[in-house]
């Protein structure tokens, strides 16, 4: 029965994993195609409230695809607390990985650079992991917040998700390296990273019910 929970667990997370970070990034990504790097002032601000709106999107998808799971095991889990956490989570996050391309001025467009965040491809390789481990202890913290009303070892979903999303990311950003180039191969590379993606962070994310008391 436990193992049962667990299973449907990865893919109802990897799911919203992938859907909240797919129709995020979309957004990044066609702004960047349509108006160019943020080499202004007012290109950044616009890159901004964009990874406003992606971070609530995101956030918003993977919140809703994880209670629906997590209300089944821990029926007093509060939606609105759960819901705002993440929010808030992916939002510092979004904005995280865009910074780097603030920096981004006219005069170095000779630099190869990676969309939707122009940045140059070594800094999205190496620093790839650190981001995604960031982003893992952001979301994490913001998750445990509510966990931890609901189970003593609550603090195993922050180390989980930190190894997950750093994990995740580190292997979505080397498919879209590795197949960079052609739109369509490019688009390809991304869909299939997301999924690796989505289901490595699930799965690691499951076993923090593995030992949990009468799993469903």
């Amino acid at each position: 029965m436990r193992l049962s929970y667990r299973i449907n667990w990865i893919f109802s997370d990897a799911l919203g994993i992938f859907l909240g970070i797919a129709v995020a990034g979309g957004i990044l990504s066609l702004e960047s195609q349509l108006l160019g790097q943020p080499g202004t002032p007012g290109g950044k601000i616009e890159g901004l409230g964009l990874a406003l709106v992606g971070g609530l999107i995101a956030g918003t998808i993977l919140a809703w695809f994880q209670w629906r799971m997590l209300k089944r095991r821990y029926p007093a889990l509060s939606w609105n607390v759960w819901w705002g956490n993440t929010v808030i989570a992916f939002i510092a996050a979004w904005i995280l990985a865009i910074l780097p391309s603030f920096s981004y001025h006219a005069e170095s467009a000779t630099q190869q650079s990676v969309p939707p965040f122009g940045i140059p491809v070594y800094t999205l390789v190496y620093g790839s992991i650190l981001f995604g481990a960031v982003m893992g202890a952001i979301i994490g913290f913001a998750q445990w917040l509510e966990l931890k009303k609901h189970r003593e070892d609550a603090g195993e979903w922050i180390g989980m998700n930190v190894f997950g999303w750093s994990l995740g990311v580190f292997l979505l950003a080397m498919l879209g390296f590795l197949f960079q180039g052609e739109l369509s191969a490019f688009l390809l590379a991304g869909i299939a990273g997301g999924v690796v993606a989505a289901l490595c962070i699930a799965g690691i994310t499951s076993m923090f019910f593995q030992q949990a008391e009468g799993g469903k």
